[in-house]
């Protein structure tokens, strides 16, 4: 699976871009790589809270009793371009 990407700018102080750098060549990577593979690391590295597995769980047990009702995402774009 291709996943795209956005182009961002970040600024940072000359000290933080220095530890970066050290922090990159230590593992043999170059500043912009080491930098994703921190980033991405850190957002894979979150945990779900307890109100949101609450929340989660009360969803799928609605779902096994029919008490859901989905609709596509063309039918949602068509109401709200009909309101």
């Amino acid at each position: 699976m291709i996943k795209t990407k956005k182009r961002k700018e970040v600024l940072l102080d000359e000290e933080t871009i220095a530890i970066l750098e050290f922090q990159a060549e230590r593992q043999g990577r170059k500043l912009k790589n080491y930098m994703e593979f921190i980033l991405k690391e850190k957002a894979d590295d979150y945990e779900l809270t307890d109100e949101y597995k609450t929340m989660m769980d009360e969803m799928l047990v609605k779902e096994e009793r029919g008490e859901l009702n989905f609709i596509s995402e063309e039918e949602f774009k068509r109401r709200l371009i009909h309101k």
